[in-house]
This record gives structure tokens, sequence and C-alpha cells, in this order.
């Protein structure tokens, strides 16, 4: 059974003796019939316990999340899959800087592997849960598998959202996929929680990390292979919004010459620009 491991700052929260009652099975029976028939045998996390953690520091732990079998299978999946070097975003531009960020991704969307069908169903459910419980409002999920190899340096601090409105991701839950894991592997992430405090926590194997997505967070070095799957809870509208406002804090906005000359740019350029403009009509 689904373990919560972690004890955070304000609660405290012991492993349950039996099936809470709020699993994913309800959840998962929302989900679509090809989704649902792959989710079996159903998959059952604690998720009060869950959302409770998250208001209380940010974050979640939860070891022995999904099920060795599971993961076994998940992780297959996600090594067949074909990746490309991860990029960062700068403003509104995506930039590949291995010396900031060292891993090989892949977005899920489109696989039809069974595991990963298991998997969707699985996280949908525990948005939809969250959603009531943590009042998120996120309207979809998006996945990514990520693979740092042996030696990689890692993933510099660095925030999933905004800390401020809009912010269009509001929850990121990683699902660890390292079955030759140890404690002189390194790889962890090191996460700033809700309280201040800062948190290391192991990349074991079906182990489940999620917090929300504008606390601090980092990959550090690791020494073998190390995989993970990320799903992201979010809400459309204010991922576009929160796009829109990039932009224009980045003054990347373009408008036009208020004479009519078919002038464009950036709104100081228009405006130096119609100081000197000589067009007419």
């Amino acid at each position: 059974m689904a373990q919560l491991v972690e004890r955070t700052a304000r609660l405290e929260i012991s492993p349950p003796v039996a099936a809470p009652s709020a699993t994913l099975d309800a959840a998962i029976a929302r989900a679509s019939p090809s989704e649902a028939a792959e989710a079996a045998p159903s998959i059952t996390l604690d998720v009060d316990a869950i959302a409770q953690a998250i208001e209380a520091t940010g974050y979640c732990v939860v070891d022995d999340a999904l099920g060795k079998t599971h993961a076994e299978q998940l992780g297959a999946a996600c090594r067949a899959v074909k990746k490309a070097p991860a990029t960062i975003q700068e403003g509104t531009d995506r930039v590949n800087d291995a010396r900031r960020r060292d891993d090989s991704v892949a977005f899920l969307k489109d696989s039809t592997a069974p595991a990963v069908q298991k998997h969707r169903a699985a996280m949908e459910g525990l948005r939809l849960r969250l959603n009531d419980l943590l009042h998120l409002k996120t309207d979809a999920c998006s996945f990514m598998c990520a693979c740092y190899k042996a030696g990689a340096s890692g993933y510099v601090k660095h925030r999933d959202s905004a800390p401020t409105k809009p912010s269009g991701r509001k929850l990121t839950a990683i699902y660890y996929l390292n079955p030759s894991w140890h404690s002189k592997a390194a790889g962890e992430l090191r996460l700033w929680d809700a309280c201040g405090a800062v948190r290391l926590l192991e990349p074991r194997n079906d182990r489940l990390v999620v917090f929300r997505s504008s606390l601090e967070h980092e990959v550090l070095s690791t020494k073998i292979d190390r995989l993970a799957l990320t799903t992201w809870f979010f809400n459309r509208l204010e991922l576009g919004l929160e796009l829109i406002k990039e932009k224009r804090d980045a003054k990347q906005d373009l408008f036009e010459c208020e004479r009519g000359c078919g002038f464009r740019g950036p709104f100081a350029d228009v405006e130096k620009h119609e100081e000197a403009c000589k067009y007419v009509a």
C-alpha cells in the first residue's frame, strides 16, 4: 500500500492501515473506457492525506505509490521513447543550455503504450480529486518523461510556473522510475517548500512527489541513469494568460505606427519612430 513518507513541518501523516475512502477508483471510472480498462487493477492513493500535506507545506511524498509492476512497465515504455535534449525557457524563448539543464525529454501526448495510458488515467483521477480538495480549477494534464544520463549535472533551481497570477500550472507530480537507485547514486530533487524549509528527496523507484508548481526546485547531479515521468495539472486559460503576460513583460508584443506607414515593433520602438515619422496617408 502506498505510504506517505515525508513528515511536514505542521502535519504528520501516518501510513493508512486500510484502503482509504478517498481513492482513485471513482475518478478512474470517469475516464474514457479505454483508459479505465488500462487502469485495472485500480490504483489506490490516500488523496485526502496528499491534499492535507500540500495545504500544509506545498508538497507531499508517497512511497510504493503505484506498485512495482506499474513502475517496471512504465519505465520500460519511457526508456523506449525517442527523446531530445531538453530546453530552458528564457522569457518567451526556448534555448538549449547543457550547463543549466542536461536531460533528454519526450512528451507523451500521443503514446499508446498500455503502461502510459494507465498512468494517464491514474494522474487524471488524482487531478480530479485534488481539484475538489484544493480548489485548483485545473482542466488538463500534460506528461513528460525525462532521463538524466550517468554523470549528468542536473537542472538548476527553477519554478514550473509563476508564483503570481496568472499561473497555468498548478501542481507538478513526478513519478520516479529508477529500480537501480541507491543512496550513493545521488540525483536527488532539492525542493524549497512553502514553509521555507529545504527538502532533499531521493528519486526512489515507485515514489511519487506532488508539489505546487510555483515552488522552487532543482535536480542534483546523478551518478547513474535517472528516469522520471512528470505530470503537470494545469488550467488552459491561465496558461495562455501567463504566456501573454510573459510576452508583455519581455516587451515582445508588436505594435504598429499610428500614422499607417507599416512600421511595427515593440511599443518603445514604435513610440520613438512616431516622433520622426513623416508618413502621410
